[in-house]
């Protein structure tokens, strides 16, 4: 009946409009920004970011869905959605990019193949 061994999608951490943080965040989870951020911000989950926001700052994440603005690098796991209103000037990395009509983008992207697909090269040496 009840699956206690599945993980529970969570809301996550919401920075509201009227917040205007200085420094770095660091979030086990999912995080929200309506506000404005000063300072990187590193998360194990999704970073979501709306329309109007302001981040100059570093994104290092699972995933990531950009709305707003952010003034600094892109560096993503998974995947990255760059929306209608987005403004990202850096560089971006990620396995999965979609940059939707709208987007502005400025800086240079890699596209990194997903660790399930990652084959490690192992080193035989023959000795005699």
């Amino acid at each position: 009946m009840f699956q206690s061994d599945k993980k529970q999608n969570s809301l996550g951490t919401i920075l509201a409009p009227e917040i205007d943080i200085t420094g770095d965040i660091n979030v086990s989870g999912n995080i929200i920004v309506y506000g404005k951020v000063s300072g990187n911000i590193i998360s194990s989950g999704t970073v979501n970011t709306a329309k109007g926001s302001i981040i100059n700052g570093n994104i290092k994440a699972e995933a990531t869905f950009i709305s707003g603005e952010v003034n600094g690098d892109l560096d993503i796991e998974k995947k990255v959605v760059l929306g209608p209103s987005c403004k990202l000037n850096g560089n971006l990395q990620a396995a999965i990019i979609t940059i939707e009509e709208g987007a502005s983008f400025d800086g240079m992207c890699n596209m990194l193949k997903p660790k399930e697909l990652q084959v490690e090269k192992i080193n035989i040496s023959n000795k005699s």
